[in-house]
């Protein structure tokens, strides 16, 4: 990994920092989203509630509830993904086939506005009225080349987009060079709830709350967000002697790094809105973690790990 791994998360956070917070804290890439992202077509998506099966109908038990498969890959810079997926839960696995980290940040745009209208305030530079279009819906964060990373939640029927916010080296964010990309999400609303995982956490202003241990394997972790303003839950891996309060300098110092990084990207998940619910699936070895949140606070402007939103994690 790269001495640019850590300020290219940072930037990562800051980018977030602009577009939730309402507030333009950073320049916007002056590149427009290229239009490389592929779509699968209608017809090799998942069918829709009305043609799918009696047998894959979800359970009545929430714990027992099905989830459809919803597969994105994602390249430098692209996303390969289906054009419609029927409403309901729906477990997103990112796959990186590219060089660089990726994430994909679901979105729904909101009522009133298109995709096309998304992509001309971005092109224009202008991310406050951008975000202002969507409703964060998660989606798998962290997931380094060569591997995938795994998110479940609730998907209303509506527009969506999905958007890659990490910078290259180069300070250009992701979706500016073409990670981002429409689908639609078909049928009707579903009032089930999401298989509880094995592990449970709560985000709060500005916490992480009831995940400090877990045992080395694969898990499934239920998040709620509880606090008023939106959270994500980026897993990283400490490097070895690296302690969680060395953390805050290295992301608010503006000195060049130097010497090996800090931590490694394991997974985790993009920005959900308050009072949402959704899962993150991981697989951990022994070792120390951290739980960051690049949420921005909107009174002061500062990335949420910035004011304490930093959660220790031990595997055993």
């Amino acid at each position: 990994m790269a001495i640019t791994r850590l300020p290219t998360l940072a930037v990562r956070g800051l980018v977030i920092v602009s577009a939730l917070a309402f507030v333009a804290c950073s320049p916007a890439a002056s590149s427009a989203p290229s239009a490389t992202s592929t779509v699968v077509p209608a017809s090799e998506a998942p069918a829709s509630p009305s043609e799918a099966p009696a047998s894959e109908a979800p359970s009545a038990e929430p714990s027992e509830a099905a989830l459809q498969e919803f597969a994105i890959t994602g390249t430098d810079y692209a996303f390969e993904m289906p054009a419609t997926i029927p409403a309901g839960l729906t477990s997103i696995t990112l796959t990186n086939e590219g060089k660089e980290e990726h994430q994909a940040q679901v979105a729904g745009i909101n009522e009133g506005s298109t995709f096309e209208d998304l992509t001309a305030a971005l092109q224009g530079n202008n991310e406050v009225e951008a975000l202002g279009m969507l409703t964060l819906s998660g989606g798998p964060t962290g997931v380094v080349p060569g591997d995938s990373g795994t998110t479940a939640g609730n998907l209303p029927p509506g527009q969506y987009a999905i958007l890659c916010f990490v910078r290259s080296p180069d300070g250009v964010p992701h979706f500016a060079k073409g990670m981002i990309a429409p689908f639609e999400v078909t049928g009707t609303a579903s009032s089930e709830e999401l298989p509880a995982g094995d592990a449970e956490m709560t985000l709060q202003d500005f916490a992480f709350v009831g995940l400090n241990e877990l045992d080395a394997g694969e898990h499934t972790i239920s998040v709620e967000n509880t606090g008023p303003q939106p959270h994500e839950a980026t897993l990283v891996e400490l490097a070895e002697g690296v302690e969680i309060g060395d953390l805050i300098p290295m992301f608010t110092s503006t000195d060049p790094p130097t010497g090996a990084p800090p931590f490694t990207s394991v997974g985790g998940i993009t920005a959900i809105m308050p009072n949402t619910s959704a899962t993150i699936d991981v697989d951990v070895e022994p070792g120390n973690y951290a739980w960051l949140c690049f949420v921005p606070d909107p009174a002061s402007g500062q990335p949420h790990v910035v004011l304490g939103m930093i959660g220790a994690l031990t595997v055993e």
